[in-house]
């Protein structure tokens, strides 16, 4: 049924939507502050609290470099098949990811954990005000990672239980580290899916337009 797509995006943002606020109103800032003071407790743990080079744009551009050289070198040899899909895929959802993340940072303004920690009072969201300490919400690299693996779990399901404990601990990360709070992980979560499914399906009706005209094609020259 036609109804069917529309109501699992629908069940699936109101999960995503109820997470998120149930988040920000009861873990948040008591997580925040939970890592906050095991770093502040252990010394050992301390370098975990460190500041930590942000290379996520490095790293976009490389993985979309290297879809777009992939796709490019397997549709010259014509070949047209689920790994040039992929490739086109990513090389299309990577980058829109980065720049949709940005877009939406300078929107909700959100003060990122570490600042708040220092600055409790301080609102944690500044609409329309983004940059800076204002750019926590969501987060780039769980949106980006979300994103490719997704992709990934469509072509090579074998490994789908990898790419689950890639993303748990690459959460974690962002969470115990106080880089993000839980919320911005899980809308981040939520917007790498969304990029991968528009995409997929935008491509998805692009081959298909594709291969109608070529069938046509032949059909006439026939």
């Amino acid at each position: 049924s036609i109804h069917t797509p529309v109501r699992k995006n629908i069940i699936t943002l109101l999960s995503f939507l109820m997470l998120v606020i149930g988040s920000y109103y009861l873990l948040d800032t008591r997580v925040a502050l939970f890592f906050k003071n095991v770093w502040i407790s252990n010394s050992r743990l301390s370098i975990f609290s460190v500041n930590i080079p942000d290379v996520l744009f490095p790293i976009v551009c490389l993985i979309t470099g290297i879809a777009w050289a992939a796709y490019f070198y397997l549709a010259k040899k014509g070949i047209y098949n689920a790994h040039t899909r992929f490739f086109q895929l990513i090389a299309v959802s990577i980058p829109f990811t980065f720049f949709l993340k940005a877009v939406l940072k300078l929107v909700f303004g959100r003060i990122n954990t570490r600042f708040w920690l220092s600055h409790p009072r301080s609102i944690e969201f500044h609409w329309f005000h983004g940059g800076g300490n204002y750019g926590s919400f969501p987060s780039g690299h769980m949106a980006v990672f979300m994103a490719l693996v997704v992709a990934l779990w469509r072509l090579y399901p074998r490994f789908r239980p990898w790419y689950i404990g890639f993303l748990s601990v690459l959460a974690m990360a962002l969470i115990a580290t106080d880089y993000h709070f839980v919320s911005d992980v899980i809308f981040g979560t939520y917007l790498g899916y969304c990029v991968d499914q528009g995409t997929h399906a935008g491509l998805t009706s692009l081959f298909k337009s594709k291969e109608e005209n070529s069938q046509r094609g032949m059909t006439v020259n026939t």
